[in-house]
């Protein structure tokens, strides 16, 4: 089963020893997305992307031009966390 996520643009989601990062809400069905490897994808909602070994991506239809959520779909013993937002 996939864990689903709102995030918006900048927001960093760790998953086990790596992280990714959404760069851009691109239209309502598709973003970018960066890794900790430098990796840069584009992920949209009609299909599952494997951005990580065994870790794999996708965005719920319809998202707004601001926030948008994301299904995640990794092994259980996977620790996925968002990180929290920086104090102003």
């Amino acid at each position: 089963m996939a864990l689903v996520l709102g995030v918006k643009v900048g927001e960093v989601i760790d998953i086990a020893d790596h992280w990714l990062t959404i760069l851009s809400i691109d239209g309502r069905d598709t973003a970018t997305v960066i890794t900790d490897t430098g990796w840069k994808a584009a992920i949209c909602s009609s299909r599952m992307t494997e951005i990580l070994s065994d870790v794999w991506v996708s965005l719920e239809p319809n998202a707004s031009r601001s926030r948008l959520r994301l299904l995640l779909d990794a092994p259980r013993h996977f620790p996925i966390t968002r990180r929290a937002d920086p104090p102003r």
